[in-house]
């Protein structure tokens, strides 16, 4: 296999593609985005102390798993599903919020749940963090995504002159039906990972 920028048979390296899915608009941010933070939740685990010495293991849950973007925009927010310009809008209510220029887009109290993945792969025909790695010999790809997340935070900043945002997503690992909401997967050559399911926020995750 040729080793290609993408990624060899060591690393994946420089090339990422991320969708940001509510349900009914897919965003894709990867054109606009430089820096990818997946920090998965702790299992929380503690021990009870026994009279004897001893000691017993005390189970908790996952915590929240925290995902943060990075990177460059020029405007405010996105007109339309497809490559990202702007992502306020995302925070701030739902993609597409505004879907003509001038945007305008006001904050609002309503909370979206979103479905982030993010696809690492050497197969230039995906355009999208949600879809399928091509079947075939030198083809592969690894792929986190989490479901019925929410974004927390959409700060910018132009310290070093140069305007940049943040945008972190936020979710837990299971929903109250106890239905798992991250998923890594990673398939290759002709057993590659399948495209994602449409997604339904509160039922249809993957």
């Amino acid at each position: 296999m040729a080793i290609t920028t993408y990624g060899d048979y060591d690393a994946w390296q420089r090339h990422a593609l991320i969708s940001v899915d509510d349900g009914t608009t897919s965003v894709e941010l990867h054109a606009k985005t430089n820096s990818i933070s997946l920090e998965i939740g702790e299992r929380s685990v503690d021990i009870i102390e026994l009279l004897n010495m001893g000691q017993i293991m005390k189970y908790g849950p996952v915590g929240l798993t925290t995902v943060t973007f990075e990177g460059y925009v020029l405007e405010a927010g996105t007109a339309a599903a497809g490559a990202i310009t702007g992502v306020w809008d995302i925070f701030a209510d739902i993609p597409a919020k505004d879907t003509s220029q001038p945007l305008a887009i006001s904050i609002s109290n309503n909370v979206t749940r979103y479905r982030v993945s993010v696809l690492f792969t050497n197969d230039s025909a995906a355009d999208q963090g949600s879809d399928a790695v091509t079947s075939g010999a030198g083809y592969k790809g690894m792929r986190f995504a989490m479901a019925d997340c929410c974004c927390t935070s959409n700060p910018y900043d132009f310290t070093d002159g140069v305007m940049k945002y943040t945008l972190t997503f936020k979710g837990r690992a299971f929903s109250s039906a106890a239905a798992a909401l991250i998923k890594l997967e990673s398939g290759k050559d002709t057993t590659p990972i399948t495209a994602l399911g449409t997604y339904t926020p509160g039922s249809g995750y993957f």
